[in-house]
């Protein structure tokens, strides 16, 4: 069942949330409707990402509450989003040095008053008591909602602006249909001297001949060593 934030009980006993899936009022997901998520299914990192989790199938409940948070602007959502996807971090294979975003497109951002990636990454940071910074400025040019495939699967035009060389970021996003945006971003830092990237996403929708289970994730460190990974 997905956890609630102690201020949203204040805030539905003002204006009750409905809940995405059938309506009911007073739950920002009601436990019927959170019992039918499904989960992410198995697709390999877009290269050169080195690992990537997602907490949700992109269909029903979960596009529902993307599209609510993303389009409608009910950023209570983002809450609930970004709880389920800090603890998709715990299976990380490696520690991460800051999350950063993959920065929303200046239309939608004029439209909406705020990149809802900047807020997911800094809620995700929150919760996992790790670094946030805006380690990537996206070109002028149009949202991927929309495009055919292959300009999806190109990914927009990012450019790097940190950390540093020989980080490990973590990129989090919301819904990667492609895995187009992933790959730029990563395209970005590791030209900019990242080491290693992650992703994370809300949810995930396999492109055609993806496969069917998670690739092997092998850290770039000396023979026999492992990064050791922490939340701190």
């Amino acid at each position: 069942m997905l956890l609630r934030a102690p201020f949203e009980d204040l805030l539905d006993s003002v204006l009750p949330a409905r809940c995405p899936g059938c309506g009911r009022r007073g739950a920002i997901v009601c436990s019927s409707c959170a019992s039918r998520l499904k989960a992410a299914p198995a697709a390999a990192p877009p290269d050169p990402v080195a690992w990537w989790t997602a907490c949700f199938a992109y269909e029903g409940v979960a596009r529902e509450l993307v599209a609510r948070a993303k389009y409608r602007n009910v950023r209570r959502f983002l809450v609930v989003i970004a709880g389920e996807l800090a603890g998709a971090l715990d299976a990380a294979p490696a520690r991460f040095d800051v999350i950063t975003w993959a920065p929303a497109s200046t239309q939608r951002i004029r439209a909406h008053g705020v990149d809802h990636g900047e807020l997911l990454a800094r809620a995700v940071g929150r919760i996992t008591r790790s670094p946030v910074a805006r380690c990537l400025i996206r070109a002028p040019g149009p949202a991927q909602t929309g495009l055919d495939v292959r300009a999806r699967r190109a990914g927009p035009l990012l450019r790097a602006m940190g950390p540093g060389a020989g980080a490990t970021v973590l990129v989090v996003d919301d819904v990667a249909p492609t895995g187009g945006t992933l790959a730029a971003a990563a395209r970005a830092l590791q030209g900019a001297g990242t080491r290693t990237v992650f992703a994370a996403t809300i949810a995930r929708t396999p492109g055609p001949g993806a496969r069917r289970a998670p690739a092997a994730y092998t850290p770039p460190t000396p023979a026999g060593t492992r990064a050791e990974k922490s939340r701190s």
